[in-house]
């Protein structure tokens, strides 16, 4: 790896459909609402005005990730070339995806709600087989590996899915180019985490804001990517703390 390591920013996919509604969206593939698609063109321009360009733009497979991605790269001007990865993809909820947070929680009680939505261990309940199957046959699933689709995850388990992915993020950085990353809540909670090496606490504490750019400066060390600063440097970070206080007392990304 190159040891000149250009930018790396953060941004979660603007408002969605699932947002609003407050569901457990997970890998369900909705869209972005209006205020969501105004959040990222504000993004690209906060991004514009703070001199960022980047030279390639990384998102997950699903639409709301592709669409934030794209309005981000329309708002900067930007002829980056626009790659995916499914181990950006958003966390898999399991049995709770498309289900409203709240019934969920009258139904089971804070504390199971609390261990499946917010540990670092927690699996929610599984997809049954055969919605599993019915999933993996339905886009973006039906070209992806099985891998990319499984019947319930944890936070562990994405930051599992997301570790072999690291070098390639180093190498896209190496030569000092700059690197947009747009993804989802749990997928970039579990990039900081590997990024920062948070114990599974501070995760639990961690929320990122819709459409809040989050800039990380690198150096490669030894096989890892190391932050200068931890935790990274947010462009409006009164804003962004703002917004994940709202999150936390939503109970959290």
């Amino acid at each position: 790896m190159d040891g000149s390591l250009g930018a790396l920013v953060l941004v979660r996919h603007g408002e969605s459909v699932g947002n609003v509604r407050e569901l457990f969206t997970g890998v369900l593939d909705l869209d972005l609402t209006p205020a969501g698609e105004d959040a990222c063109r504000l993004a690209g321009r906060r991004l514009a005005g703070a001199g960022f360009t980047p030279d390639l733009i990384v998102t997950s497979e699903l639409a709301r990730g592709r669409r934030t991605a794209a309005l981000i790269r329309d708002s900067l001007r930007s002829a980056a070339p626009v790659v995916r990865t499914w181990r950006l993809n958003e966390r898999n909820y399991g049995a709770l995806s498309g289900r409203l947070k709240a019934a969920v929680l009258a139904e089971h009680g804070r504390e199971l709600f609390v261990h499946w939505r917010r540990s670092y261990a927690g699996r929610p309940p599984a997809l049954d087989d055969g919605t599993l199957a019915l999933w993996r046959r339905l886009p973006p699933f039906d070209r992806l590996p099985a891998e990319a689709l499984t019947a319930t995850e944890s936070l562990a388990d994405v930051v599992a899915r997301l570790r072999p992915w690291l070098p390639e993020l180093g190498e896209h950085l190496a030569g000092g180019r700059n690197v947009l990353v747009v993804a989802h809540g749990n997928s970039l909670r579990a990039l900081c985490a590997l990024l920062d090496g948070l114990t599974p606490e501070e995760l639990a504490a961690l929320n990122l804001p819709n459409a809040r750019p989050l800039r990380y400066d690198l150096v490669a060390d030894g096989d890892r990517l190391r932050p200068l600063v931890r935790g990274g440097t947010y462009l409006d970070p009164e804003a962004a703390h703002a917004e994940a206080l709202v999150i936390a007392a939503q109970g959290g990304t």
